[in-house]
């Protein structure tokens, strides 16, 4: 990726300059990025341009004389203890022998007794590294207001497009293998997102109570899929019943978001690595099988493929996870529980105005198609769980 970067003198500093021009940096960032690597201790001249940071952060490519890193500026989950609690379990898990690379937060230079943080991160794996600082906060010029930012070791490779329903089973095991190592983690943070099943408590501007409201009177910024809304209004309660119950499976920490966008895959498509810790929290193990499924019921394909795929991907993860009758009873809810919660998370984004109500409105419409495939083929999926 860093090939593409042409190295230019310009008094005395390196210059990025990148073939897509939309991914070269603003004076602003270029300022941003400068203070936030001397925090860090970084005393060398850098590369550096923008990227894919989905819809809660933004994300620079860095290059310096020693190493490749990616900076993210977090946007809105800039919650120092949320990021504190990803960031524990990113050095947790790189003390576990999980097979696949992750995310690695880099020591910052104001923890560090004046260390560079090279010489840090080499340093990392020994003790209280949940007492080391890996984020700082920092000042948007521009706005004023202040933003964490973080820096972690870059990781090659690229996303995933499922083109065969085999791909889906190195997923599997991949999810199945985070899930496994995630299981040994002992951390003294506490998680601050409550489990997927507890939905009443993890968003106040989109509550249960007041989703059912705009199901029943769909606002006008929702008028495009008012249809969706009031058929939802009669399916949605016998869901948040289903969800009552749930606190008795098994429980351990959870990415909680596996899908081809937090995955990577080398030149020769095996699985390489997983990113986006952001939602990692205490929750029921089998979600992390009962996401990637989810995501899978809305792709363009037909329904021969799809079958085949969620076939592969749950063997993937029992080869590596041994689950309950009952968990495997719970995956068809749990399925239609992570819709709702996306749903429930944009219209939350949009009512706090991050967001645009189309994002919000396309998500209800995929939660409305899922829990009508659900009606249609729940028995064959139950099926599928337990050969």
């Amino acid at each position: 990726m860093m090939k593409e970067f042409i190295q230019i003198i310009v008094t005395g500093e390196f210059k990025s300059v990148s073939n897509k021009q939309q991914n070269s940096l603003l004076p602003t960032e270029k300022q941003l990025i400068s203070e936030v690597l001397a925090l860090y201790g970084f005393r060398s001249d850098w590369q550096g341009k923008r990227s894919n940071g989905g819809m809660n952060n933004s994300t620079f490519v860095l290059h310096t004389r020693d190493a490749d890193y990616v900076m993210r500026q977090y946007e809105t989950h800039n919650d120092q203890a949320k990021i504190a609690f990803e960031h524990g379990v990113l050095i947790a898990l790189s003390n576990t022998d999980f097979k696949l690379h992750s995310p690695t937060p880099v020591i910052s230079l104001s923890s560090s007794s004046g260390k560079t943080a090279d010489q840090e991160s080499k340093e990392s794996n020994h003790s209280n590294e949940e007492n080391r600082q890996t984020y700082q906060l920092v000042q948007d010029h521009i706005t004023g207001t202040f933003k964490v930012v973080a820096l972690f070791r870059y990781l090659e490779g690229v996303n995933p497009v499922w083109d065969s329903p085999e791909q889906l089973l190195p997923l599997g095991r991949a999810a199945g293998t985070l899930s496994t190592a995630l299981a040994k983690l002992e951390l003294e943070l506490k998680p601050v997102y409550p489990p997927y099943y507890r939905i009443d408590e993890a968003y106040p501007l989109c509550t249960p109570e007041r989703l059912l409201g705009m199901c029943a009177s769909p606002p006008e910024t929702l008028k495009a899929c008012a249809e969706e809304l009031e058929q939802l209004l009669v399916e949605l309660p016998g869901l948040f019943k289903a969800l009552r119950g749930m606190e008795q499976l098994p429980h351990q920490i959870v990415h909680g978001d596996v899908n081809a966008s937090n995955v990577l895959v080398d030149p020769e498509g095996n699985m390489s690595a997983i990113l986006d810790f952001e939602f990692a929290t205490w929750d029921l193990r089998v979600m992390e099988l009962a996401v990637p499924m989810s995501d899978m019921l809305t792709m363009d394909k037909s329904e021969e493929w799809m079958w085949q795929a969620q076939a592969n991907l749950v063997q993937g993860f029992r080869e590596e996870v041994e689950l309950t009758a009952d968990e495997l009873k719970a995956i068809p809810q749990l399925i239609l529980l992570r819709s709702l919660d996306v749903v429930m998370h944009f219209i939350s984004r949009m009512l706090e105005g991050t967001d645009k109500p189309e994002v919000a409105t396309e998500q209800i419409v995929k939660l409305k198609q899922r829990m009508d495939w659900m009606g249609r083929h729940e028995n064959q999926l139950r099926q599928l769980l337990t050969n």
